[in-house]
């Protein structure tokens, strides 16, 4: 896709995202690549330029690789951090079910650069244990901004549950302990709005992934 392509379909997403805040409507979006993530959140400031909103991504990639020459799918959080917090604005971002092979030093490196907090796909587990060690984390980005922007890859998934994403990962996290972060997050009452993103039906089998992604989007309509 051409750039001018993929920045018109950005702005238009975001000018859609930006009259759902206005007019009190709960966005949940579906992807697409995950560039859907810079579009979404610049719709979500554009509406509420002087509140605060976190980000929460479920994934196996940062998605911090820097624009080299047209934006795309694993750019939208460098393209947000940078844009954002080089207009002096605070923008806390934090990653779930981040694998160790799938990400370069040098996204490691560029997490540390921008602070990004993190825990790896290992540290994913539903056990009351890591549950609780996962909410310390994510306490002090619920208590530091006025809304949470909440957004997931499906490409985070193990491939036991998830086949139709382009990175499939045996390694990635489960249907149940997304559910459960999900509901604790939820009840900080500060979700302001949510997507999914690379679902791809051509690697699909018998549907099994496009099953989830409906399940989780029945699922967030119940907790918002």
């Amino acid at each position: 896709m051409c750039r001018c392509n993929l920045e018109s379909c950005q702005n238009a997403f975001a000018l859609a995202i930006r009259h759902l805040i206005e007019n009190k409507v709960f966005p949940l979006a579906i992807g697409g690549g995950h560039d859907i993530a810079y579009a979404h959140y610049k719709g979500l400031k554009e509406a509420l330029p002087q509140q605060r909103i976190g980000i929460i991504n479920f994934d196996a990639h940062f998605d911090l690789r820097p624009v080299e020459d047209v934006a795309n799918s694993g750019t939208p959080f460098n393209q947000l951090l940078s844009e954002f917090k080089g207009k002096g604005e605070a923008v806390d971002y934090f990653a779930i079910g981040i694998q160790k092979q799938s990400n370069t030093k040098q996204l490691f490196d560029i997490a540390k650069h921008y602070n990004v907090d993190y825990i790896l796909s290992d540290a994913c587990s539903d056990s009351k244990k890591a549950l609780q060690q996962l909410q310390q984390k994510l306490k002090p980005i619920i208590e530091q901004n006025d809304f949470l922007y909440i957004t997931i890859d499906m490409d985070g998934f193990s491939s036991a549950y998830v086949s139709g994403v382009s990175a499939p990962s045996p390694l990635g996290f489960s249907p149940k302990f997304v559910y459960k972060v999900l509901a604790f997050l939820f009840e900080s009452k500060k979700v302001l709005a949510c997507d999914i993103a690379e679902l791809n039906p051509k690697y699909d089998t018998d549907g099994q992934s496009a099953s989830l992604a409906a399940k989780l989007i029945d699922y967030i309509s119940t907790l918002n």
